[in-house]
């Protein structure tokens, strides 16, 4: 059931039933009211009439000559439209309405002397009020006052008809006006599931009106959401196409070596080739293939350091530094490159394979950065109470506008030297993933022609000096 059924429901069932009940308690209450105040009128009235009576009788008085007293007042009480009936003990002695049956009003004649006795009795679809007692001198002589209150019933009835009528009348207008009410009121509810709908088709755009009661929480609850949707789809959009330009620039890395590999091979096979050219043919063939193993396995690294958990450990800076400087001791010296080591904080709690991996792709790429000798610090220190590792060097540097690029995925400064050295653009992309496990910061300073300092800045890692 749709939340305007049953606010339209719930106001009709409501406004009814608190109409009816407070009709019935009206009703009702007026009634008791009216027969409690025909009650106190019938009950003077007829102690009145008994002691009139009393009055008018004496001691010697025999029954015939009370017969005259007793008529008269018969008389004068029919013209009120008052039943009024005198029995000797349960004898009619004098009766203006002989047409009731004695056996609705027989149980009366038990009345005890001094007392009175009052009921509503039902008879012929008439209501009466019948007061009963004995005459104080003469008490063989039984009195019973009769008013008909059929008149109360009638105006019973006909309150209840009248409530009837205005309830009929009331749910018709409850009825229309809780319905306007309903919809009125889930109006915003309907927007909100008309532009939820819109969202789950990719319209992603559509917004809720705010409102001024409480559904403007809602609305800017909901708008909130469809940004963070959009959002989130621009995001999904951009890192689908940045996935496509991976697997492009993939496809192009892996093309250019295969070809490479398969030209040279065919060489060899077809051509008639000198023995220097057979040998020129091969080496080519081998540092394309160690390209392309290369390539691999930054990829398989790349991979590993976004699924893996960190395996926290006390890395003692010293042994990390010197394992470096084994790492890359060949290379160094072919290049005529001197390495400096600065260690500041002797300990601190890393994943140490991680950040080995970390520190070698940034030393391997200050390497390529300096053909021609020059230097490379590594350091380790504490910043605004941060620990950061660092790696410098005084080579190629990097343009300002590429430095926010050269995270991405087989981006290159310089492609063409970059190729020449062997490089496939993965480097920095993996030290991203390392660092983010770390919960850290990568920051890169560089001018071209000056060198690179990147700084990796811990925040959540603890350290021991």
């Amino acid at each position: 059931m749709k939340l305007r059924s049953k606010i339209f429901i719930s106001i009709l069932l409501v406004s009814l039933t608190t109409l009816t009940i407070s009709s019935y308690y009206l009703i009702n209450r007026n009634h008791i009211d009216n027969i409690m105040r025909e009650k106190d009128r019938s009950l003077n009235e007829f102690t009145f009439l008994v002691n009139t009576l009393d009055n008018g009788i004496n001691a010697q008085s025999k029954k015939e000559e009370l017969r005259p007293l007793f008529l008269r007042y018969l008389e004068y009480y029919k013209t009120r439209d008052i039943i009024l009936m005198i029995y000797d003990d349960k004898e009619p002695y004098a009766v203006n309405f002989s047409e009731v049956d004695l056996k609705y009003y027989e149980h009366l004649f038990t009345v005890q002397e001094g007392t009175r006795q009052l009921q509503v009795i039902e008879i012929e679809n008439k209501h009466y009020f019948f007061v009963s007692g004995k005459l104080t001198k003469s008490s063989n002589f039984n009195i019973i006052y009769a008013r008909d209150i059929s008149t109360l019933y009638k105006l019973k009835s006909q309150s209840i008809y009248l409530s009837l009528l205005i309830a009929t009348t009331s749910t018709l207008l409850l009825g229309f006006l809780s319905y306007l009410y309903s919809k009125w009121i889930t109006r915003p509810i309907e927007m909100l599931n008309q532009n939820a709908k819109e969202i789950s088709e990719g319209n992603y755009s559509v917004r809720n009106i705010p409102s001024k009661d409480e559904f403007r929480t809602l609305g800017n609850a909901f708008n909130q959401m469809a940004e963070a949707i959009e959002t989130h789809t621009a995001q999904l959009e951009e890192k689908a196409k940045d996935l496509q330009e991976f697997i492009d620039n993939l496809s192009h890395e892996m093309n250019t070596p295969l070809t490479s590999i398969q030209g040279y091979s065919e060489f060899l096979i077809k051509a008639n080739a000198s023995l220097d050219q057979k040998q020129r043919a091969a080496q080519n063939i081998h540092v394309e293939a160690k390209r392309m193993k290369d390539i691999y396995t930054k990829l398989i690294q790349l991979t590993l350091t976004r699924v893996h958990e960190p395996d926290l450990s006390t890395v003692m800076i010293t042994d990390l530094f010197h394992e470096l400087e084994e790492r890359f001791i060949f290379q160094l010296d072919i290049q005529d490159i001197f390495l400096e080591k600065v260690i500041e904080i002797d300990q601190m709690t890393l994943d140490y394979t991680l950040i080995l991996m970390l520190l070698s792709n940034l030393i391997k790429n200050s390497i390529q950065a300096l053909p021609n000798g020059g230097t490379i610090v590594i350091k380790s220190y504490q910043h605004n109470e941060n620990p950061v590792l660092e790696v410098s060097d005084n080579g190629y540097g990097i343009p300002k506008d590429k430095i926010d690029a050269i995270m991405i995925p087989f981006y290159r400064v310089d492609k063409s030297r970059s190729r020449k050295t062997g490089g496939a653009g993965l480097g920095l992309s993996i030290c991203k993933s390392i660092a983010n496990l770390h919960h850290a910061d990568i920051v890169i300073q560089s001018d071209e022609g000056q060198g690179t300092k990147i700084q990796i800045i811990f925040y959540k890692t603890v350290t021991t000096s």
